[in-house]
């Protein structure tokens, strides 16, 4: 069912479409490597020391790791027995979370600012 769906996509999608979805595709994920480094600022910011600063930047490092496996490997379930619109689903819904989660960070505010 999933080909038959992408089949029809790819022949109602013209090839430029699909082009500039893929350079959306990509600047999102350098966005996301941005925030990545944002966050390893943000940290250095709020940690007491370097040893602090390592230590939260490793243990986030070895999380995000663990993390991207186990998606990886619940996902490929997920599109084997449910499909990849259900696949798709829950990314979204994931996304959405994410996003609400991260909006209810407090940032300190610094003196003088």
């Amino acid at each position: 069912m999933s080909n038959k769906i992408f089949g029809i996509f790819l022949k109602i999608l013209k090839f430029s479409v699909l082009f500039v979805v893929c350079c959306v595709n990509y600047v999102l994920d350098s966005v996301i490597s941005l925030a990545a480094m944002a966050a390893n600022v943000y940290v250095k910011d709020l940690s007491d020391g370097g040893d602090e600063m390592r230590a939260t930047i490793s243990t986030g490092v070895s999380v995000n790791h663990l993390v991207t496996i186990l998606v990886a490997l619940f996902g490929g379930w997920i599109w084997s027995t449910l499909g990849i619109e259900t696949l798709f689903i829950v990314s979204a819904v994931l996304g959405l979370c994410n996003s609400a989660y991260a909006a209810t960070i407090k940032v300190p505010k610094k003196a003088g600012v």
